[in-house]
């Protein structure tokens, strides 16, 4: 759903790769055959992530195929066979999907809010053969909350990143420990809360400008307004840095066996995939400071013209 959960794959081994590749696809069929074949349009480099730190955690066996798919109906790809963490994650997925629908049809306006309007059928129906999984109806009420706890703050406009990027934390560390127990659901409540705080903080650095453009709520625009200087931006880095170091000592404690492919991915997203998104967002910000401060400087050397 956000997309900057991933594996920085130029650091990936060639074998490491298609274990990866192949819990992506096996995601995205298992969401076609949990939710209907519509949610696999909604399919993330997130949750198949959090199916792979869900396997991590579960020591679950896996096995893979070779496959054709509509996306690909020529030639066999390599898949994930189907099984309890891929089934999970298709269901999150789908209700997490329904919830955040439902925000946006709230929030936005013009295109995307029809837009979400249009989908909101199919994405019902996904959520519905999601409930039929009876203990589904936990974790969607528990999505539900979260959401509307969010929404709720961000409607009061209040100048704070922490408190937003906590309630996120919480739903994201909720979704990552349904179903465990013991030390398997201690470590996935503080991979979940830290990772759901830097995906949030993340979000709202990348969309600051759109979010000022279009008048929405986000924590850094009510703080620097509409531009980051250097310093914020480094104030900014080392608290998303911080955040990953305080996840770091829940992985470190993880089991994986014989599984050094599913080792391998899950480290290179955390220690390699995500720095390294964080570093773009921050670019990002630097160029359109760069290029907003060479549009000042054109338009004022225009009104000197129009001045003489």
């Amino acid at each position: 759903m956000f997309g900057y959960v991933k594996t920085y794959t130029p650091e990936l081994k060639v074998a490491d790769y298609e274990y990866y590749r192949g819990a992506y696809c096996g995601l995205c069929r298992a969401m076609g055959k949990c939710t209907g074949q519509c949610s696999r349009m909604t399919l993330s480099y997130d949750f198949a992530f959090l199916a792979l730190l869900r396997l991590s955690l579960s020591g679950e066996d896996v096995s893979f195929s070779r496959r054709r798919c509509i996306a690909h109906p020529l030639r066999k790809r390599k898949m994930m066979e189907r099984n309890r963490e891929l089934d999970y994650c298709a269901y999150a997925a789908a209700l997490l999907t329904y919830h955040k629908l439902n925000d946006d049809i709230s929030d936005e306006r013009g295109a995307k809010r029809a837009a979400a309007i249009f989908a909101r059928p199919a994405v019902k129906r996904m959520r519905r053969k999601a409930l039929k999984k009876g203990d589904k109806a936990e974790l969607d009420a528990l999505i539900a909350e979260k959401l509307t706890r969010l929404a709720e703050f961000e409607s009061s406009q209040e100048a704070s990143v922490d408190i937003p990027a906590d309630i996120f934390g919480e739903l994201l560390a909720g979704i990552v420990e349904f179903g465990f127990e013991g030390s398997e659901r201690r470590i996935a409540h503080n991979i979940g809360y830290h990772v759901g705080r830097w995906i949030y903080v993340t979000d709202a650095l990348d969309d600051l400008a759109q979010d000022i453009e279009k008048k929405r709520y986000n924590p850094f625009a009510l703080m620097y307004g509409s531009e980051l200087d250097e310093r914020e931006r480094t104030l900014i880095a080392d608290a998303l840095k911080n955040e990953l170091c305080d996840a770091e000592a829940a992985f470190d404690l993880i089991d994986f066996g014989d599984n050094k492919n599913l080792e391998s991915i899950v480290y290179n997203v955390f220690y390699l995939g995500m720095p390294r998104a964080v570093d773009a967002v921050l670019a990002g910000e630097a160029d359109r400071e760069k290029k907003d401060k060479k549009d000042k400087n054109c338009r004022r050397k225009d009104n000197l013209n129009t001045d003489e």
